[in-house]
This record gives C-alpha cells, sequence and structure tokens, in this order.
C-alpha cells in the first residue's frame, strides 16, 4: 500500500484521491487507516482508527494502550495533541485541493483526564482559504465527555 502522500501525489490533490477512492467503492476511511498506518509507527502503535471522512470533518477513535497512557493511567497529552493534528489535519484534507499540508499552529485545552476508552476525536474546518485552513475538534471519552478541545491552523501546498 502506497503511503498517503504518495497516493496524493498520484491523484494531484486530497480532495481528489478522495474522489477517486469513492468512485471506485472503494473503502476511503480504510483506505486512509491503512495509509497513515504503514507511513507512520505511531499511528499503528496507538491504535488509531480512521471512522468517518466526509466534506470539511474527520473522525478518529483510538483504545487506551500502555504506549499512550503515563502515570495515573491516563492518556499523554501529547498523544492527545497527535490525535487532534491528525484528525483536524484529515478534516482540512477531505476540502483542500491541495497536494500536501503543514501545521503552523495547534492550540489544546485539556479539559478532563482522559482515561475510560474508546476514545473518539472529531474535527471540523471552520474555513479554508487558498493557502490556509482552520480547523477545530474535541476528544471525548467513552461516557462522551469532552476531554480536550482544540483549534489549529493548516498551511496548504499546492503544485
Amino acid at each position: 500500500m502506497s503511503n498517503l502522500h504518495e497516493m496524493v501525489q498520484n491523484t494531484g490533490g486530497f480532495k481528489n484521491l478522495f474522489d477517486s477512492l469513492r468512485k471506485n467503492n472503494a473503502d476511503v476511511e480504510q483506505v486512509v487507516t491503512d495509509a497513515l498506518a504503514s507511513s507512520n509507527p505511531l499511528f499503528s502503535t496507538i491504535g488509531f482508527r480512521v471512522k468517518r471522512l466526509g466534506n470539511g470533518f474527520a473522525e478518529l477513535t483510538f483504545p487506551m494502550t500502555k504506549e499512550a497512557s503515563r502515570a495515573g493511567g491516563i492518556v499523554h497529552g501529547g498523544i492527545i495533541m497527535y490525535a487532534l493534528d491528525t484528525t483536524l489535519g484529515l478534516a482540512v484534507m477531505t476540502s483542500s485541493s491541495a497536494v500536501n499540508q503543514y501545521t503552523l499552529e495547534l492550540k489544546v485545552n485539556f479539559l478532563e483526564q482522559l482515561k475510560r476508552d474508546p476514545f473518539t476525536v472529531e474535527g471540523r474546518v471552520l474555513r479554508i482559504g487558498k493557502t490556509t485552513a482552520v480547523a477545530e475538534g474535541e476528544v471525548r471519552d467513552a461516557e462522551g465527555i469532552i476531554c480536550s478541545k482544540g483549534i489549529g491552523t493548516w498551511y496548504l501546498v499546492h503544485k
């Protein structure tokens, strides 16, 4: 399986990739999960799964694992930031014709301890322009409690 970057390059942009996959009746969420897992060991080690992708929306889930936790049996803040960065970045990808993107800024508020799995991360695009996009999201525990909120800005790279 190619990594996500190679698939985007071959189709000419994120939106083109997702449109092409859907046109060919592919399980877009599984293709993206596999591509991210094959190109990023942390994604697969933690057990992230892409659950839903839509226009300007993404949802991931992950379990509590030894690798994601810190002392006290809660998810490490760095893993929470990674989860938000990945999910919000995917939300941006679903509505962008860019061929690459980079996180310019990501702010996270940690509201509650994240310890009751499975965890759900949702991201939504607030604004997309020619060169930047802004997205927001949240991490919820198994009981639906919002444990973290994030907002970020992405730089969009076009050919």
